[in-house]
């Protein structure tokens, strides 16, 4: 059953015979409605579906970060922000052997022209709290210190997403507490600007790492630099120097015939 508010030629919301009406950001719009629709659903169309389908779940959950992002261009593309990032992402997603497969460091949250930031590699520490430090170029002629910066991080293996509280660029510093159920888990941390006018920068990766991740008693290793940190520690702990050779303690050699002979009684040689 549809409704009119303004008169019979008026836009109607609710169903019409094969028409549907309804209101998209103030605008009266009309769509058709099938209500049977036959679909083969081929092993084809399934992959299809399946790849669709992860780019609309990925837009879901990153809403609050793409509502910023690219609410001006989705405004000048007369699409919803969730669409637009499906537009501006379908080559970071792929079928692989049946299975969906991310770029994560190619996705694109944000675009435009304002003033980025130079981001530095997250810091994860202690309680699911990571922080990224930040330059807050300067170089730039549209930069100013009241800028707000963003950092969003995003977890596969649960499939969530977490925005930050916006800070002044003035701050160099993004700090932000992920859910307790992330810990231990990898995450993807991305971070771009919007400025006093409301333009966005474009988005930067700021790169990966994994949620309380510590080794050595506490000491965190941090996934994005590989092995090296964790190799120093093992050296440390084992007592290996950096050229491969062993640290041994040497004791200083007695003279054992010397001993053997005093403990006879006999006296030693004299030449």
């Amino acid at each position: 059953m549809a409704f009119i508010y303004q008169g019979i030629l008026g836009p109607f919301i609710g169903k019409v015979g094969p028409s549907v009406g309804y209101l998209w950001r103030g605008k009266a719009c009309v769509r058709a409605y099938r209500r049977y629709i036959n679909y083969p659903n081929t092993p084809a169309q399934q992959t299809e579906k399946d790849w669709f389908v992860a780019m609309v779940r990925f837009a879901a959950v990153a809403r609050p970060a793409l509502k910023i992002g690219f609410l001006k261009h989705a405004l000048e593309a007369k699409m919803t922000e969730c669409n637009y990032f499906v537009r501006e992402n379908k080559r970071c997603f792929s079928m692989e052997e049946g299975s969906v497969r991310v770029d994560y460091s190619r996705l694109t949250l944000s675009r435009g022209s304002a003033a980025d930031v130079f981001f530095k590699p997250a810091r994860f520490e202690e309680g699911e709290v990571v922080s990224v430090d930040f330059e807050k170029n300067a170089m730039s002629l549209r930069a100013s210190s009241e800028d707000r910066v963003y950092v969003y991080a995003y977890c596969p293996e649960s499939a969530e997403g977490c925005l930050s509280a916006p800070v002044p660029r003035r701050s160099k510093c993004v700090s932000m507490r992920l859910p307790e159920s992330w810990s231990g888990k990898d995450v993807h941390l991305y971070g771009f600007v919007e400025d006093r006018e409301g333009r966005t920068s474009n988005t930067t990766y700021i790169g990966m790492g994994r949620v309380n991740h510590y080794e050595d008693g506490g000491r965190f290793v941090q996934i994005n630099k590989g092995w090296t940190d964790f190799v120093d520690i093992v050296k440390q702990a084992t007592g290996v120097t950096s050229n491969g050779s062993e640290k041994r303690h040497v004791e200083k050699e007695t003279p054992v015939e010397s001993s053997r002979e005093g403990a006879r009684g006999e006296p030693p040689e004299v030449p």
